[in-house]
């Protein structure tokens, strides 16, 4: 039996959102740097942060390899600029959670 619930996103949830306290604006890698005092208009160095919520937790080595992919697509897609160590911080933690359909991936990008 169902309640119709299934697949839907309950707002009403009192769990904290990790990146609330730390929201930032969208911009594109083109747009980073170039305002006072950021001569290096494009050269910007990027914290991308990512927190896989998972039932089941994996071994740090998995979870940190699983992330190549996505981190390529970042730089594919031009949002960040590279994915060497001069350009970009990579924060990657796990939580685990307590319901498979409370399982995500977080994503946070700033420009440090």
């Amino acid at each position: 039996m169902s309640d119709g619930t299934r697949g839907k996103v309950d707002s009403s949830s009192e769990e904290e959102n990790p990146f609330t306290k730390h929201s930032v604006s969208v911009q594109s890698m083109a747009e980073t740097g170039g305002e006072i005092g950021h001569e290096q208009k494009g050269n910007a160095r990027h914290r991308v942060r990512i927190i896989s919520r998972r039932v089941r937790l994996c071994d740090p080595d998995n979870l940190v390899g699983g992330c190549k992919f996505l981190i390529d697509s970042l730089r594919l897609a031009r949002i960040i600029p590279e994915d060497n160590p001069q350009s970009l911080a990579l924060e990657v933690a796990q939580e685990k959670v307590g319901s498979f359909s409370k399982e995500e991936t977080w994503v946070e990008i700033t420009v440090l």
